[in-house]
């Protein structure tokens, strides 16, 4: 199956499972709050028949202010939240920079490809991942800093999800690179402190770098 593909069908299944979720959720909360299912409907402007099929999760037309609404209705707050999701290895450039990578590193280090972050219905997944011993490193590679600061910031995130304490982000050594770098100076003095040089180092002795860097390669 192609990866795009494979990404979108996922999606799709954890749709189904949240309305599944929030339906339950509703119901709970109803029966809960002693309230019938003509009075909720009526409240959110539509029929008992509608509001059975939001609760049993078969409401596929059901949009998000139908959602919140019914939820205020019994008495419960529906969030609907975003993070960024999973990047798959598809893009040759970016399977270059990590063979770079691990050219510059040498064999002192277990390489996995791919790993997924441990969180239920979570697509994220490391770009790799390194292990000596009890010592694990996450590894991010970008060909291209569009925005830095949310990509940074992004890596980190993902870096906290996997549990690893260490993450290495590898870029293209291009002048924009470097420039985006420069000018996302505060994340990289905060989650980032490790030069490049400093990085590499470590890593070749297969010793722990002592926090995260970014490498250009």
């Amino acid at each position: 199956m192609p990866v795009r593909k494979r990404v979108l069908d996922d999606a799709r299944h954890q749709a189904i499972r949240a309305r599944y979720r929030i339906g339950s959720e509703i119901r709970m909360a109803r029966l809960a709050a002693g309230l019938r299912q003509a009075d909720v409907a009526a409240r959110a402007g539509h029929d008992p028949s509608w509001l059975s099929r939001v609760e049993r999760g078969i409401g596929p037309g059901v949009s998000v202010e139908d959602l919140v609404v019914v939820g205020a209705a019994v008495g419960i707050r529906v969030w609907i939240a975003a993070y960024p999701g999973g990047r798959r290895l598809h893009d040759a450039p970016q399977l270059q920079l990590l063979r770079r990578l691990r050219v510059l590193v040498g064999e002192a280090w277990t390489w996995a490809y791919e790993v997924p972050v441990p969180l239920a219905h979570d697509l994220r997944a490391a770009d790799a991942v390194l292990r000596r011993y009890d010592l694990t490193v996450m590894v991010e590679a970008f060909t291209r800093l569009a925005d830095a600061q949310a990509q940074l910031r992004s890596v980190a995130l993902k870096a906290r999800d996997m549990g690893v304490p260490r993450s290495v982000i590898v870029l293209s050594a291009t002048h924009a690179n470097r420039r985006a770098v420069a000018e996302a100076a505060e994340v990289v003095r905060t989650d980032y402190p490790i030069s490049g040089r400093a990085m590499l180092r470590s890593l070749r002795a297969g010793e722990d770098p002592g926090g995260s860097g970014i490498v250009f390669a």
